[in-house]
């Protein structure tokens, strides 16, 4: 499995047992809202989620305690809230004029109505652009342009990604074992093997560089012959895909961008 890094960042290293109890603290110099959280827990935590600061707190700990606890980490909310903003700024905006990240190029989306829907990537364009033309799209352009893109990229995993799955499985001798490849949009995950054989790929990943595509599919593959992330599996990952930590960390810097 292949997960995606998921929303939220925090410095939490304790745990939540029992029963909740949620207050709102308006304090000063706080780039954002602040959500306390009081629980039968251990030690304070603070996560940066979304619009909001959430700290969580033993039942315990005073409120005096939690504002000298806040403001030992006032330098790392900060950096994490701007962060977030950042990567909030940079996903992808399906509107006329918007961006997208495709092949890592940024490209303009150009959207246009027309009789039938299609997708084309302009990279000698000035600036460089993706169209998306369809019907409907003057009536509703970005719910149109997100069905007419879903469908494109769909296309594009169908006919790209069981063909190279299979491939390497035979080259690793574990063809035996594939049994099904199947396609799931996923928040948590750009792909998934079971021990049954069957190797779920989001097919929003085809929104990446084709070297992060086949590190993709050499990281599920490789799960038909270690179904753990031992060193022994990461070797094998190695032996067919050497550069993968570079795939790995542009995923990591970028996947907020190919979400829609």
């Amino acid at each position: 499995m292949f997960a995606r890094k998921k929303p939220g960042t925090n410095t939490d290293t304790g745990t939540d047992t029992g029963k909740e109890t949620v207050e709102v603290l308006t304090l000063a110099g706080l780039p954002l809202d602040c959500r306390l959280v009081r629980s039968r827990r251990k030690s304070l935590a603070v996560h940066v989620r979304h619009d909001q600061i959430e700290v969580r707190a033993p039942l315990f700990v005073s409120q005096q305690d939690i504002l000298r606890f806040l403001d030992k980490h006032s330098d790392w909310v900060s950096r994490k809230v701007r962060e977030k903003q950042q990567r909030q700024a940079e996903q992808l905006d399906l509107r006329d004029g918007g961006r997208i990240l495709y092949q890592a190029r940024s490209l303009n989306i150009e959207l246009c109505e027309a009789p039938q829907a299609s997708v084309e990537v302009l990279p000698q364009a000035q600036p460089q652009r993706m169209r998306i033309s369809g019907p409907g799209i003057a009536l509703a352009p970005q719910e149109r342009a997100a069905a007419i893109l879903k469908n494109w990229l769909q296309s594009m995993a169908r006919n790209y990604l069981p063909d190279r799955t299979h491939a390497l499985a035979a080259h690793l001798g574990v063809d035996h074992k594939l049994k099904e490849v199947v396609f799931r949009k996923t928040r948590s995950k750009w792909g998934h093997c079971t021990a049954a054989g069957r190797i779920q790929y989001n097919w929003l990943i085809m929104l990446a560089p084709d070297g992060v595509i086949d590190y993709m599919i050499c990281h599920e593959v490789c799960h038909l012959l270690h179904m753990n992330h031992s060193p022994v599996y990461w070797k094998a990952v190695a032996s067919v895909c050497p550069d993968y930590k570079r795939y790995v960390g542009w995923l990591k810097q970028h996947e907020h961008r190919l979400w829609f």
